[in-house]
């Protein structure tokens, strides 16, 4: 592990003594890239002085130097059992900062990728240097996040960016189109127009959804879009028109999408609709045949008495996505005593999403009681992935029961449910054993997940 990098995750608290002598040579050690040594060393004065709680974060430094992150992970275990069962959050970003480092500079693409888009949305200071870097690499969809990432603060990062605009690579064009459009916003309306005619379609869709912020200035290309081959770039496109892309223009008719075989686009042509039309246009799609349009329709209308009709016909739904989508729609779109109703009875379905969703409405509608024990019955019996997220909102809810399941789906045999389990930290809000325990997981990507999710939680 290159010194700086150590040297830049050493942080001693100030007191008016400053650090022991063994905290100092440790970090000489580290600076100089001596990890066996600072290992070995802090070791050793471990023994002498067990409660020196910043040389043992110096010892966790040196091993995840050395690449053993199974022994960083087992010693801060042992450390945090021999004083109270506390975590040390210190320590914990220590090993997360080092760990989402290492994907920075991972042989995968697609791990130096997730980590560089992870420090920019965290806003990693410390690693802003090796994100500067990356605008090399060979991978142009790498150097496009890297760019983007550090466009404000490197010098050449602009230009790498429109570079990026003519890769070969699509996924880099689109992720620069995205960045640019975000932290540029107007002014790169020129650049980024001439893109809603790329060949990819994913650079398409990022252009529609950035046109979506600018006004009218690309109503000409979104008019065009909304008729894309690429369900993808349809939706993308009538949601900018209806987000207030179209500027003043006349909005084309968005019916002819209702009917469309992506779900995405014809829920953007509801807002279009709404946009075009307003409430009496919504009206007349209250008896769509689609009971998903019908109820996004209610929805947006705000009638609330009348759209408990049109929730009911949606409740009944064959397909359990209209199903759990309406269900998560009724404590906004009906009157209080009929989203109770309905999502008790919800309750009973036999889709474990709709049975989640339900109890999610439950909680958020001030019915704790029902809630909790929907999830206590899931979080016990239900599939892995199912037991994991009913978990996470037991726990963001309060309950206890929540955090020992996830504790314990953290060393599922599956990688799978792993990765579903550090996810469902997020929802959790909780840092527990299973999350940090991921840390020394066998596969990279999973330490990595686990690396983000303890600083978005640690903050």
């Amino acid at each position: 592990m290159r010194p700086a990098l150590l040297a830049s995750l050493v942080v001693i608290a100030a007191t008016a003594c400053g650090p022991s002598a063994s905290v100092q040579h440790a970090n000489t050690l580290l600076a100089r890239g001596d990890y066996r040594g600072a290992s070995d060393y802090t070791e050793a004065e471990l023994s002498k002085h067990p409660g020196d709680a910043e040389l043992h974060r110096i010892r966790l430094r040196a091993l995840l130097g050395l690449g053993d992150p199974g022994r960083a992970v087992a010693d801060y275990r042992a450390w945090r059992a021999q004083h109270g069962g506390t975590d040390d959050r210190k320590a914990l970003r220590t090993m997360a900062l080092t760990t989402v480092w290492q994907g920075v500079t991972s042989p995968s693409a697609a791990l130096r990728l997730t980590a560089i888009r992870a420090i920019e949305r965290l806003e990693i200071e410390e690693l802003a240097e090796d994100v500067g870097k990356a605008m090399g690499d060979d991978d142009d969809a790498v150097a496009a996040a890297a760019a983007v990432a550090v466009l404000r603060s490197f010098g050449q990062a602009p230009d790498v960016a429109e570079q990026m605009l003519r890769s070969d690579d699509p996924r880099a064009r689109a992720i620069a189109v995205e960045g640019i459009g975000r932290k540029v916003k107007r002014l790169a309306i020129d650049d980024l127009r001439p893109l809603a005619a790329d060949p990819d379609p994913q650079v398409r869709a990022a252009v529609a959804r950035y046109l979506g912020t600018v006004g009218g200035a690309g109503a000409a290309e979104l008019t065009t879009l909304i008729g894309d081959g690429s369900a993808e770039v349809r939706a993308a496109a009538i949601a900018a028109l209806a987000a207030g892309g179209g500027g003043g223009a006349a909005l084309p008719d968005a019916t002819r999408f209702l009917a469309d075989e992506s779900l995405a686009v014809r829920l953007a042509a509801v807002a279009l609709v709404a946009k075009a039309g307003g409430k009496p246009a919504l009206e007349a799609l209250l008896g769509h045949a689609d009971p998903m349009v019908a109820a996004t329709a209610a929805h947006k209308r705000g009638d609330r008495a009348a759209a408990v009709a049109v929730f009911d016909r949606a409740l009944g739904a064959s397909d359990v996505g209209t199903r759990a989508g309406v269900v998560n729609l009724l404590a906004a779109a009906l009157p209080q005593d009929a989203a109770i109703a309905r999502a008790t009875a919800a309750l009973a379905d036999p889709a474990p999403a709709v049975t989640l969703a339900a109890a999610r409405a439950l909680a958020y509608l001030g019915q704790y009681g029902p809630a909790h024990t929907a999830l206590v019955a899931i979080a016990a019996n239900g599939a892995p992935t199912d037991r994991a997220a009913a978990a996470a909102e037991l726990a963001r809810l309060g309950n206890p029961a929540g955090l020992p399941v996830l504790i314990e789906l953290a060393g599922a045999t599956d990688p799978e449910v792993r990765r579903a389990v550090v996810g469902a930290h997020l929802g959790a809000g909780a840092i527990t054993a299973g999350l940090w325990g991921a840390l020394a997981d066998d596969q990279a990507a999973i330490r990595l997940d686990a690396a983000i999710a303890i600083l978005t939680l640690a903050g």
